[in-house]
Order: structure tokens, then C-alpha cells, then sequence
């Protein structure tokens, strides 16, 4: 009994060790996370009109600074949002991997793509 409290004891000491010499700065992760994100909203702006349900397209939006669900956007945009997904890994979400920021992704419910009102949308299936 007495070497398993020691064993806990050592195992809780290393743990708060670890704690006191890991801090985040939560304010810097969220403007850098706050960044990405704005970032990848205006080219869905930029690519969100349509005229057929074929024009539009789901493209991941994850980024290296945390998940998401995707969007739905013209086609023609989907190069372009890549190349801003890798950018943001390459810089923004680096500085936010490096600060030991927090990241997680949401859960998704399932949809459909559609164009409805000249918009590339989705539809809960």
C-alpha cells in the first residue's frame, strides 16, 4: 500500500511540474486562431455564389490552429481556399502549434450541398 501512494505521489509531482512550466497565453492563441478563421471566411465570401447545385462544392476548411465542419463553396474557389489552408498551417497555425495552443474540431452533422438563392449552402441530410 505505502509504495503505491509514493508511486501516485511522484506521478501527481511530474504532472504539476509540468503544469507550472507550461503557460499559454489563451489571449494570443485565440487572435491567432480568431486570424485563421477570417481568413478563410473571406474567400468563402469570395466563392460563394452559384446558379446550379452542381457549382457548389464542400471543401475542408481544417486548419493546423483546430477543425472545423468544412464549406460550401463555388468550385472554381476550391485551389484557392487550399492554397490559403496551407499558407495558415505554414505560418499562423505554426506560431499557434508553437505557443502550445489549444485545437479541436466540432461535431459535424451530415448535409447536402445545394445553391439556393444564387449561394453555395448546405442542408442538414
Amino acid at each position: 500500500m505505502a509504495s503505491f501512494s509514493l508511486v501516485i505521489a511522484g506521478f501527481t509531482d511530474m504532472m504539476e511540474g509540468t503544469d507550472d512550466e507550461r503557460t499559454v497565453d489563451w489571449r494570443a492563441c485565440q487572435q491567432l486562431h480568431a486570424h485563421a478563421s477570417r481568413q478563410v471566411e473571406r474567400v468563402r465570401v469570395a466563392y460563394r455564389a452559384c446558379a446550379t447545385n452542381n457549382d457548389c462544392v464542400m471543401v475542408d476548411t481544417s486548419t493546423d490552429c483546430g477543425g472545423t465542419c468544412g464549406e460550401v463553396i463555388h468550385r472554381a474557389g476550391v485551389q484557392q481556399m487550399r492554397r490559403v489552408i496551407s499558407h495558415l498551417n505554414a505560418t499562423v497555425c505554426r506560431e499557434h502549434w508553437r505557443m502550445d495552443c489549444p485545437s479541436g474540431a466540432p461535431m459535424c452533422m451530415a448535409v447536402r450541398v445545394v445553391c439556393a438563392g444564387g449561394a453555395c449552402t448546405s442542408v442538414p441530410v
